[in-house]
């Protein structure tokens, strides 16, 4: 369900099972799928997807990257009822309505 989510997001592509990068030509923007640790630490691995996924992370480096971010995030809070939270400041910017069953 993600990754079909994430396939169909207008400029990004996919580059590995679990990652994706926006095309050639838009604001630079990072998206790794992952699965957190007992401590709560998580890391991305090549060549698989985890299969429980916890956490989603997207990195840009600029304030249009920023916007462009924050509408995947979103899309990805509503798609599974998970909260968009800035790691700088953690503040909550979006919570996702529950997924339906």
């Amino acid at each position: 369900m993600l990754l079909a989510h994430l396939d169909a997001v207008p400029g990004l592509r996919r580059t590995d099972l679990a990652s994706y990068r926006a095309e050639d030509g838009r604001e630079w923007l990072d998206v790794s799928i992952a699965a957190c640790g007992e401590t709560g630490g998580y890391a991305v691995h090549e060549g698989r997807v985890p299969a429980r996924v916890d956490v989603v992370e997207l990195i840009c480096s600029t304030p249009d990257g920023y916007t462009a971010a924050l509408a995947v995030a979103t899309g990805i809070a509503d798609l599974l009822g998970w909260e968009v939270v800035d790691s700088e400041s953690d503040e909550v910017l979006h919570t996702g309505a529950a997924p339906s069953t």
